[in-house]
């Protein structure tokens, strides 16, 4: 019981973090998350410094410590969605070079570690030129879509909710 305690005090934050950044979810959604395990791995910690029994466990502390360190730097860097986008990005560019040619592709579909929803190629659209790049989303709803855009960080035509430039070519977006 006290080790399992002591992993949902000290790692299940952390845990929860790189899962809930994979799925992927908006970033604010992430930061608002994270923000709250950081709080409780914080309070943690003054408890630890507070109460003279558990100041002896040097090695519980330690683990807190890393564990919040992990929390802060998920909530800054996200890196779990980038290493996920780093794994991913030769499917993401072998999709788009197959849409470009004009290929039709099924979907939904699980293009290297995300599940996409709808693709959405740039081309004719009825009321002029699509000129917003390739669209590979992964939440699909009414009031916005969350994914995948290929297109220049400086240049997204989008109602923008959250962004997350990924790299000089492919941004994470969730729209408003």
């Amino acid at each position: 019981m006290k080790r399992f305690l002591v992993w949902s005090m000290v790692a299940l934050p952390p845990t929860l973090l790189i899962l809930l950044s994979l799925k992927p979810l908006e970033i604010h959604s992430i930061r608002f998350l994270g923000f709250f395990a950081a709080a409780f791995v914080a309070i943690l910690i003054m408890a630890l410094r507070i109460i003279p029994d558990l100041q002896s466990q040097k090695r519980f502390r330690q683990q807190a410590a890393v564990s919040l360190i992990m929390v802060v730097s998920i909530i800054v860097f996200n890196w779990p969605l980038r290493i996920a986008y780093g794994f991913s990005r030769p499917a993401f560019d072998q999709v788009a070079a197959q849409v470009m040619t004009g290929e039709t592709l099924e979907t939904p579909r699980r293009i290297g570690w995300f599940r996409i929803e709808r693709i959405e190629a740039p081309g004719p659209a009825a009321n002029g030129i699509d000129d917003q790049g390739l669209r590979l989303w992964t939440g699909v709803h009414p009031h916005g879509n969350t994914g995948f855009v290929q297109a220049s960080p400086d240049n997204l035509r989008f109602n923008l909710w959250s962004h997350f430039r990924l790299d000089e070519t492919w941004q994470f977006i969730s729209e408003d």
